[in-house]
C-alpha cells in the first residue's frame, strides 16, 4: 500500500496529474480564445448593444418606482440552443444547419439589466500570450453593479438586476453613461443622532437592504431635489417627471407627495463605487470596443473629472488596468491599492464587452489565499471553514441533465429529485432553471460532476446564470490543495513569457 501513496506524493510534487493536462491543453484554451475573438462581429450583438442603450434610456426616463419587477420589455435575442439542444423537438434540416432564428423576447426589466453585466471565466490555464495581449486590474471586494447615468440622474443595479439606489451627479456628461462598478461598503456612521432625525426621514440602515424591493421613500425627494443641480435636467425627463401632484414651487413630485418634507443633504450610509469598465459614456458606444480602448477612455475621462464628488453624490475610484507584465502583476498583488482586493482580473486586450452572454474566456478571474479571504465558496465570513461538499449552480436541461455556463453537460438527476429541490411536484421540474447542487467528486479529465444532489432552486431574482465550468474546476483545486499549477509563481512565468510544460 506504500507505493500508490508514494507515487501519490511524486506526481503531486513533480506538477499536476496527468487528467488535468488531458483536458485543458493550451491548444484547447487557444481555440477557445480565437473563437471568441471571432464571434465578436456580428449582428446579433449590434442589436443586443441596441436593447442595453434603449432600455437603459427608458429605466431613467420612466417611471420613479423603487423597483420595476413588472416591467416588461422587448429585446432582440438568439435562440438559445443550436442543433445540440436536448429534449426539444426540433425540424432535422434546422438540426442540420445549425442557424440561429433571431426572435423577440419578452423579458422583466430587472432580468434584462441582470443579463448585461460581462461574466468572466477562471483562469484555470494562464495564457502563453499574457504579457503580450492582455492587461490586468486589481477587483475589489464587493458586489459588482450597473451603474446607469443620463446627465446625472444616476441608477445602480445589482447584479440581479434590481434597483440599490438612486442620485444625482454632477460629473457625469450628458447623454447616456454606463459604467461597470463594484460597490465598497464601508464601515458605518459613527452613532448617528437617531433621536434628531425629522419624522418622516427613513433610518440611515434602510438603503442597505440587499433582497427587499422596496427603498424607504425619501429617496424620491432625493431624486426631486436633483432637478435644481442643472438647469437643462427638466428638459430630458427623468425622475422628477414620474406622474404625482403638483407640490409647492410647481415641481412634480415623483410620488404624488406635497413639499415640506426634510431632505438629505447626501445619500445615507458610507458606500462608494470603484469603476472597473465602461459600456456607453456620454452617449458614446463603447461595449463594442477593445478593452484596451475602452480602458483607455475611462482613464482619461477621470482625470478630467473633478476628485471631489458632490454631496448627493457617492464618491467613485478607477480602477487602474495595467499590462500583465510580471511588474504590474506583482504590484497589484502585493501592495496596497486603497481597497480590499477580491481578485485579478485579466481582459484581453482585443476583447470587446460581452454583454447577454453567462461566459466569456476573454475577461479571467485569478485568486488566491494570500489575494483573497474567499477563494474558495463557504459561509463563514472569515471564509476560514470550508464545506465538506463543493457547491455550485448548475442549469435543469431536458431529462434531468445539468449544464454548466459554457454549456457543457457535466451530470444528470432524476426528475424528482429535481422537482424537490424547485418545490414542485413530482415529475415537473423546471427546464431550463438553476438548481443549487453539492457534489462528492469532480472528474476534471471527463468533464463530469460525482455524486450531484440537488439541494435548492435558485430564484432569478437571485441570479440568472449558471457556475462555468472553469469556475468549479478552480473552486475544485483550491479546496483539494492542487493549485500549483494555477499559483502566483506560475502566472508570474506566464506574465513573463516562460511556457509551462504543463
Amino acid at each position: 500500500m506504500a507505493a500508490p501513496a508514494d507515487d501519490a506524493r511524486e506526481r503531486v510534487a513533480t506538477g499536476r496529474p496527468g487528467q488535468f493536462k488531458a483536458t485543458h491543453s493550451r491548444d484547447a484554451e487557444v481555440a477557445r480564445l480565437n473563437a471568441a475573438l471571432s464571434a465578436q462581429q456580428n449582428d446579433a450583438r449590434a442589436s443586443r448593444l441596441a436593447d442595453v442603450r434603449r432600455i437603459a434610456m427608458e429605466a431613467l426616463l420612466g417611471s420613479g418606482n423603487q423597483n420595476d419587477v413588472e416591467e416588461e420589455v422587448e429585446v432582440e435575442d438568439d435562440e438559445e440552443d443550436g442543433p445540440d439542444a436536448e429534449g426539444m423537438d426540433v425540424d432535422s434540416s434546422q438540426r442540420a444547419s445549425g442557424k440561429r432564428m433571431q426572435r423577440l423576447r419578452r423579458l422583466h426589466r430587472t432580468l434584462f439589466f441582470a443579463r448585461q453585466l460581462q461574466m468572466p471565466d477562471w483562469m484555470i490555464l494562464p495564457p502563453a500570450d499574457l504579457a503580450s495581449s492582455w492587461m490586468v486590474l486589481a477587483r475589489p471586494e464587493g458586489e459588482r453593479c450597473l451603474l446607469l447615468s443620463d446627465g446625472g440622474r444616476v441608477e445602480i443595479r445589482r447584479k440581479n438586476g434590481y434597483v440599490q439606489e438612486r442620485y444625482t451627479d454632477s460629473r457625469f456628461p450628458r447623454g447616456l453613461t454606463i459604467l461597470d462598478v463594484v460597490c465598497i461598503e464601508g464601515p458605518p456612521p459613527a452613532s448617528p443622532p437617531a433621536s434628531t432625525a425629522p419624522a418622516d426621514e427613513a433610518p440611515a440602515g434602510m438603503a442597505d437592504d440587499d433582497e427587499d424591493d422596496v427603498e424607504d421613500e425619501d429617496v424620491a425627494d432625493a431624486e426631486d431635489a436633483a432637478q435644481s443641480i442643472d438647469a437643462d435636467m427638466g428638459e430630458a425627463g427623468g425622475y422628477g417627471k414620474a406622474s404625482g401632484k403638483q407640490g409647492r414651487g410647481g415641481r412634480g413630485k415623483g410620488r404624488g407627495k406635497g413639499s415640506g418634507k426634510g431632505r438629505r443633504s447626501r445619500p445615507q450610509g458610507n458606500r462608494s463605487y470603484a469603476v472597473c469598465d465602461v459600456l456607453v459614456w456620454g452617449d458614446v458606444d463603447l461595449a463594442g470596443a477593445e478593452a484596451e480602448c475602452r480602458l483607455y477612455w475611462l482613464e482619461s475621462r477621470f482625470e478630467e473629472m473633478r476628485e471631489k464628488h458632490p454631496r448627493r453624490a457617492r464618491p467613485l475610484k478607477l480602477v487602474r488596468a495595467l499590462p500583465a507584465t510580471p511588474e504590474s502583476v506583482t504590484e497589484l498583488y502585493r501592495e496596497d491599492v486603497g481597497y480590499v482586493k477580491d481578485s485579478l482580473m485579466f481582459l484581453h486586450r482585443f476583447g470587446h464587452y460581452q454583454v447577454a452572454e453567462p461566459i466569456t474566456p476573454l475577461a479571467l478571474m485569478w485568486r488566491d489565499r494570500t489575494l483573497s479571504r474567499f477563494v474558495v465558496d463557504t459561509p463563514d465570513e472569515k471564509g476560514q471553514d470550508v464545506p465538506q461538499r463543493q457547491a455550485m449552480v448548475l442549469e435543469v436541461r431536458g431529462g434531468g441533465r445539468l449544464r454548466t455556463a459554457d454549456r457543457f453537460i457535466v451530470g444528470q438527476c432524476t426528475e424528482e429529485q429535481l422537482a424537490a429541490a424547485q418545490g414542485l411536484a413530482a415529475g415537473a421540474s423546471k427546464a431550463k432553471a438553476l438548481v443549487r447542487c453539492e457534489v462528492q467528486t469532480v472528474d476534471v479529465a471527463n468533464r463530469c460532476l460525482g455524486g450531484v444532489v440537488p439541494v435548492a432552486h435558485v430564484p432569478a431574482r437571485s441570479r440568472v446564470w449558471p457556475d462555468s465550468w472553469g469556475r468549479i474546476v478552480f473552486q475544485h483545486l483550491h479546496r483539494d490543495g492542487k493549485a500549483e499549477c494555477i499559483s502566483f509563481e506560475r502566472l508570474l512565468q506566464a506574465a513573463a513569457g516562460v511556457q509551462s510544460s504543463q
